[in-house]
């Protein structure tokens, strides 16, 4: 079945790394939800964290592409339970002051970022569920423009050894095991 599923991938920051590792996805008619790339702190490593929704078993063997590109230096592939991820979203909404409250009360981590006489301009972060739910809330009152970042995630204890040894890709072939597999 079918599920979202996070890799973080460290790989050196040089030219055409992004384009080699969105390929890999694009070979197999694979469509990326979500693309974040940065520096680290070590300013020759980016780290991408890219979202698809696949079976587990081809995002492990995808996994094993991206270990052996020659600028990949770690890769986690990893089910939603194992990473903390954030999202943020600008969204410019025709909302009345009167209805500004209520949102802001509902929504954890929204905020009033601007304001003219005919909109609200609003910045959430949070999970993706928690953005859809106020967007789709907000279209009832007219939304004129919504941008979205891509999906930035750490594991959820921070010791990518361990994680290591729990990533999809490190499974055997065909693996079901894991939180959620």
């Amino acid at each position: 079945m079918s599920q979202p599923i996070t890799f973080l991938v460290w790989a050196e920051n040089t030219p055409g790394t992004l384009i080699r590792l969105a390929s890999l996805f694009s070979r197999r008619k694979i469509n990326i939800d979500s693309l974040a790339v940065s520096e680290t702190e070590d300013s020759k490593i980016s780290r991408f964290t890219v979202v698809i929704t696949v079976e587990p078993v081809l995002a492990a063997v995808v996994g094993r592409q991206i270990e052996r590109m020659i600028e990949a230096r770690r890769v986690i592939v990893s089910a939603d339970e194992w990473v903390v991820h954030r999202e943020i979203a600008i969204i410019r909404a025709n909302l009345k002051p009167e209805g500004e409250a209520a949102f802001l009360n509902r929504y954890e981590g929204l905020r009033i970022i601007g304001k003219n006489e005919s909109s609200v301009l609003m910045e959430i972060h949070g999970t993706n569920d928690r953005i859809n739910e106020l967007v789709e809330e907000l279209r009832q009152v007219g939304v004129s423009e919504i941008v979205r970042s891509g999906r930035i995630a750490v594991t959820r204890d921070g010791n990518y050894e361990h994680d290591l040894t729990r990533s999809l890709h490190e499974l055997p072939l065909g693996a079901s095991e894991g939180p959620g597999l």
